[in-house]
């Protein structure tokens, strides 16, 4: 048998790692359909699955048209869906699929809808072309009778075998589902490496590359590959010798060597806390034994049910138990987050990232978010807590969130229950906010930069796009000029500054930020012990240092001397 030659496919790294593995391909359409092969002695079960999914759509959609309250252009579209649903194309099509190609219903149906509604799409006539619109459609309702939502939640949960996902996009809410112990690595075509998705893998410590354009179509079912999301490369059909060369490793693999204090060659004792997306991960950060959180996304429990919005004990319980478990070390826990990459308001908005998000869904909805502070009040009794407001662009915001927090003060202390007040800070990811730190500086306790953000607006860069990444790029010097300003804000107003996004799990960009004045860092759990290791080698008049002659690097638009220089820097440290 001829050995086919290795292909490389590159990426954006996302999450560090290595892994060798067979390949689990999945498509994202309106649900998570596997591409694997069924059994003969499946293929009756698969015929009648996708028979009584038929059936089910075309009784409810009966219904719909028997309603009297239907107007009757939409009864017209809908009567042409039923009349779909008895279109021997459709239904031959899946059979023989099932029969002829072993593919479980929903990836028959998905291909199966996929080749009608293209054909229709590629006629010159409009009308015509339309109806791929049409028949898109019925295949979601199709599809939804056949799995159903938690389906999903199933498949991400049930992996029997260790494997390397290759998908077109996977959401966060999906990434809370994953069987962490069988997925060993992942690789999407689309997202960007500091998307919500992102931040999870680099949580789960899977490795993970992004911005692999045409993967799928390139990668087969149950094939091995070898996935290096350090260098951001995939490769398909490698050699024992490739293997070899690049070993295998994961974010954790040294999780249980003793804790290093990250204090500086010059003796400056650095904070080193963890971000947060449950509080199952409590154990965990208490284990290795750091400074406490400096962000939780207290948004992560409305992944799977965002009627918790609403659910005030629930909430209670949660931050309690967080509190709890990290005794007395401050904990930092950011209000719901809501829009951008994680949720959406109910209104369509073309740009959420630009939208009613964060604080500003907050304030508009009052009712849950005063649930939310009440909760937050009830459970800082247990614990050291600190709030933080997101998204904040005006003085407005803060001051009156601060009126919220009276109220629901007043609320507790009405009706006897306990309480206790917690400092309350902002998280800094608006240009606006971060030009007029010093304005905010007299209204709220702490500064947090959220890099991911903040970046994105300066740059304008949608950071979850693949396709312009290179312009997502933190050595720029507007970006560089405006975390300069905000750490001279923090030293002038003696204000306490932490950095809780990604970039404070950069090991390329430690050394800035402590050139910064940065004195809190806020890191993803896995890479903490990296850090500290990097800071404990370095002298702050050295990074000052360092930091100038970036900044200079920075305005000549001299990016990859700056990767080059600060790369070369870390080569060295461990031997300073």
């Amino acid at each position: 048998m001829m050995k086919l030659a290795p292909i490389t496919f590159k990426g954006i790294p996302a999450s560090y790692g290595k892994f060798y593995g067979k390949v689990l391909k999945i498509i994202s359409s309106n649900h998570i359909i596997l591409e694997t092969k069924i059994s003969n002695s499946e293929l009756n079960l698969e015929r009648d699955k996708f028979l009584n999914a038929l059936k089910k759509t075309k009784i409810e959609l009966e219904k719909i048209i028997g309603k009297k309250t239907l107007n009757s252009e939409l009864g017209e579209i809908l009567t042409s869906q039923i009349v779909m649903l008895d279109d021997p194309i459709l239904i031959e099509g899946v059979l023989e699929r099932i029969k002829t190609k072993n593919e479980n219903s929903a990836l028959a149906l998905f291909h199966t809808i996929e080749a009608i509604s293209l054909q229709f799409e590629s006629l010159d006539d409009e009308y015509l072309r339309e109806r791929g619109v049409d028949i898109r459609d019925i295949g979601k309702r199709i599809e939804e009778n056949l799995l159903g939502k938690k389906n999903d939640f199933h498949i991400l949960s049930h992996i029997s075998e260790e494997v390397i996902l290759i998908a077109h996009e996977i959401t966060p809410s999906q990434m809370i589902h994953l069987d962490k112990k069988h997925i060993k690595g992942i690789a999407t075509e689309m997202g960007g490496k500091t998307g919500h998705m992102a931040i999870l893998a680099k949580n789960y410590s899977i490795p993970t590359i992004v911005g692999l354009n045409g993967i799928t179509n390139e990668i087969e079912q149950d094939e091995f590959i070898f996935i290096d999301a350090d260098e951001g490369i995939v490769i398909k059909n490698p050699t024992i010798n490739i293997v070899k060369h690049y070993g295998s490793s994961s974010q954790i693999k040294n999780q249980e060597q003793k804790k290093i204090n990250p204090i500086t060659k010059d003796g400056v004792r650095i904070q080193i806390k963890v971000n947060l997306d449950s509080e199952l991960d409590c154990d965990a950060a208490m284990a290795v034994g750091f400074d406490g959180v400096g962000l939780y996304r207290s948004e992560s429990m409305l992944i799977e049910d965002f009627s918790k919005i609403l659910d005030e004990e629930h909430q209670f319980e949660v931050y309690k138990e967080i509190l709890s478990k990290m005794k007395d070390l401050p904990v930092t826990i950011r209000i719901f987050d809501i829009g951008g990459d994680k949720f959406h308001s109910k209104d369509i908005e073309d740009n959420p990232f630009l939208g009613n998000r964060g604080i500003r869904y907050a304030l508009i909805n009052k009712s849950w978010f005063k649930k939310q502070i009440r909760a937050l009040l009830r459970a800082s009794v247990y614990g050291n807590l600190s709030i933080m407001l997101p998204m904040i662009l005006n003085l407005h915001e803060v001051r009156d969130t601060k009126k919220l927090i009276d109220e629901c003060e007043q609320e507790l202390k009405n009706k006897s229950i306990p309480y206790k007040r917690a400092p309350l800070g902002i998280m800094i990811e608006t240009p606006g906010c971060a030009i007029a730190a010093d304005s905010f500086a007299k209204e709220v306790d702490f500064f947090s930069i959220g890099t991911n953000d903040l970046l994105q607006y300066v740059t304008a860069v949608d950071r979850n796009n693949p396709y312009i990444s290179n312009l997502y790029n933190p050595y720029h010097i507007g970006f560089l000029r405006l975390i300069q300003n905000i750490a001279n804000v923090s030293i002038q107003n003696k204000i306490p500054l932490s950095i809780c996004g990604e970039l404070a799990s950069d090991t390329n960009f430690t050394i800035l930020l402590l050139g910064f004045g940065l004195k809190e860092l806020s890191v993803s759990l896995p890479l903490a012990l990296k850090i500290s290791k990097i800071i404990s080698s370095i002298e702050l008049a050295w990074a000052s240092k360092l930091l100038k002659q970036v900044l200079v690097l920075s305005e000549a638009e001299k990016y990859s001397e700056i990767e080059a220089f600060l790369f070369n820097k870390h080569i060295g440290w461990g031997n300073s």
